[in-house]
């Protein structure tokens, strides 16, 4: 199979993009009209993101999970630099030919804040394409201030690669409760055990997040599986039909 020409640059001004406003930096759209705007190029980092003197810092857990320990994810990948084909008789389905078993290694980190209560069920928010050492940070920090409760963070790697026949895409791109059950029951029972801690079962109190195709991944882990998860944090969603293998329900 030939190899995929590089992606153009995208430049948002070039004719047959969507007309767009082009906003000053640190501009915010207008919060009472529709329309695409181009906010500015960028940002003050906030402190919040970074270690504060004085601020109590939670502890650390790392360690990691084989392939062949999982009863729901033993591992697959897509052969390198090979790519999917349309369906002549379905465009919405990609053709993958290349995707064959193999096994991953997926780091996991855990934080516990220190003002964590011992004996408690801790809430907790669980992240994708982790390990994400910044939101630990970011806890330290929010925690301290008091803006949220003492919650425990649990950042876990993807099982490698990206998109359709991929483990990354067999885990997030999947419309169904599939990755919650594993997290549920492979993942938290070892994150207590490596991290001393007991996690709640409350709903309410578990917050799962992510970005891009790790967002479309936190939003089905709670429409799956409301009785687990009533908060989600999604940062630029991946929210397009790119599952794989097809599924015509989905």
């Amino acid at each position: 199979m030939p190899k995929r020409e590089p992606p153009p640059k995208r430049d948002a001004q070039s004719p047959g993009y969507v007309p767009a406003s082009m906003l000053t930096d640190g501009d915010i759209p207008p919060v009472n009209t529709n329309g695409n705007y181009i906010v500015g190029p960028t940002h003050e980092a906030s402190k919040d993101l970074f270690q504060q003197e004085d601020v109590p810092q939670g502890r650390t857990v790392d360690f990691a999970m084989a392939a062949e320990d999982s009863v729901i994810y033993p591992g697959i990948a897509r052969d390198k630099d090979t790519f999917g084909t349309p369906d002549p008789d379905n465009p919405a389905r990609l053709i993958v030919e290349t995707s064959r078993p193999t096994p991953y290694e997926r780091p996991v980190a855990v934080y516990v804040p220190q003002q964590l209560q011992e004996g408690v069920e801790a809430p907790f928010v669980i992240g994708t394409d982790g390990p994400n050492y910044t939101l630990f940070r970011l806890l330290d920090n929010l925690i301290h201030q008091g803006r949220i409760p003492p919650v425990v963070g649990i950042s876990l790697a993807n099982g490698g690669g990206d998109a359709q026949g991929s483990q990354r895409g067999h885990e997030y791109d999947t419309m169904s409760g599939l990755y919650a059950e594993y997290v549920e029951t492979e993942v938290l029972p070892r994150v207590e055990e490596e991290a001393g801690i007991t996690l709640t079962r409350d709903p309410d109190k578990r917050v799962t997040m992510g970005c891009s195709s790790g967002a479309a991944c936190a939003m089905s882990m709670a429409w799956y599986r409301n009785d687990l998860y009533h908060r989600v944090l999604s940062f630029s969603g991946t929210y397009i039909n790119q599952q794989w293998p097809w599924n015509p329900e989905t």
